[in-house]
């Protein structure tokens, strides 16, 4: 939209209004999990596994496999997914403006 507010030169200002929404970024911070919960899901997830023979190639691989899957699981369990927080004030700023006829 072309403004007909004054610009101090002989061009108009172009508005542009944008809509959408900011995706919303998550991560898992360490130092929030719960280290008891934690031990205890792993030990249990542990104990749940197969039984392997780690003799051969093939049957390490399959215990590095699950023990790195008990790892992944139990943390996850443990230290929830949370929001970034950001120090930029922009993105404040932008969601109150509602549209330029305001004044």
């Amino acid at each position: 939209m072309v403004s007909s507010e004054p610009s101090l030169s002989d061009h108009r200002h172009i508005l542009f209004t944008l809509q959408g929404s900011v995706p919303e970024h998550l991560i898992r911070n360490p130092r929030g999990i719960n280290w008891g919960s934690f031990r205890e899901g792993l030990r249990d997830r542990l104990a749940r596994g197969p039984e392997m023979n780690m003799k051969d190639e093939a049957g390490l691989g399959l215990a590095i496999h699950w023990v790195q899957q008990a790892l992944i699981s139990a943390s996850e369990d443990n230290c929830p997914l949370r929001p970034v927080k950001t120090g930029r004030q922009s993105l404040k700023w932008i969601s109150e403006l509602e549209s330029p006829e305001q004044e």
